[in-house]
């Protein structure tokens, strides 16, 4: 069976992708290296909510020179390239709420924005996502969260990435496992079942129904006899 997945590392693949042709320029090596980079730091941090959609920052810390590039192109005064850019490069996925913030202080770049169905529903309270990678050295954190740390190579540059996924409040059953491509995968559990679809607002909304149909119950039975029995009497 053809499953359609939105992949939250193809994801972030993405976004560094467009980071890097931004800042860097076109000359990049994805192989992994060793070592201990400290050209460039990104930090990836993937927030997924109760109905799939993330919220997604991305912190890039940069060389004194990298910055100094960065500052002279026409990037630092119109962040509207970058959005168009990523829009374009992920054009598969739907970005909203698109914001970047400059601290000159520490020489970083952070963006943020949402993404819409980052992860699939199967029924049932059951989800799932897929890294759209293979062996992937994976931490798991206390706190519902998954974390990896790689390497790029840009240019001889080494480029430290650090990527965090966190998972909805109150998942449950958190598994890794591989889908039919040897691909790493992850399920877990959130909501389902009949009390998964009301939400405070919903409970409240069933409350008033259920005290306005007490109160109808409650209503005099004898109001309308009297007001007919008033009508004969008059004729």
């Amino acid at each position: 069976m053809q499953i359609i997945m939105k992949h939250i590392f193809k994801t972030i693949k993405a976004i560094s992708l467009v980071l890097l042709l931004i800042l860097l320029g076109p000359e990049i090596s994805f192989s992994q290296v060793s070592g201990d980079p400290t050209d460039q730091i990104q930090q990836f941090t993937v927030k997924i909510d109760k109905l799939g959609d993330a919220s997604v920052e991305v912190s890039t810390k940069m060389t004194q020179a990298q910055w100094e590039g960065f500052k002279q192109g026409p990037l630092v005064n119109d962040p509207s390239i970058t959005k168009r850019d990523m829009e374009r490069n992920m054009s598969t996925y739907l970005i909203e709420d698109f914001k970047r913030d400059i601290d000159d202080m520490n020489r970083t770049v952070k963006l943020s924005f949402k993404v819409k169905a980052m992860t699939q529903y199967k029924g049932n309270g059951n989800w799932v996502y897929s890294l759209d990678v293979k062996d992937p050295i994976i931490t798991k954190l206390p706190d519902n969260s998954i974390m990896s740390t790689s390497n790029l190579n840009s240019n001889g540059q080494l480029i430290q990435q650090i990527y965090k996924v966190s998972f909805p409040d109150g998942a449950k059953d958190i598994q890794q496992s591989t889908d039919s491509f040897n691909k790493t995968i992850f399920t877990y559990k959130s909501g389902g079942g009949l009390w998964s679809y009301f939400t405070w607002n919903g409970i409240l909304g069933v409350l008033l129904i259920i005290a306005a149909v007490i109160l109808f119950v409650k209503m005099p039975k004898d109001a309308p006899a009297m007001g007919t029995n008033k009508q004969i009497a008059n004729t």
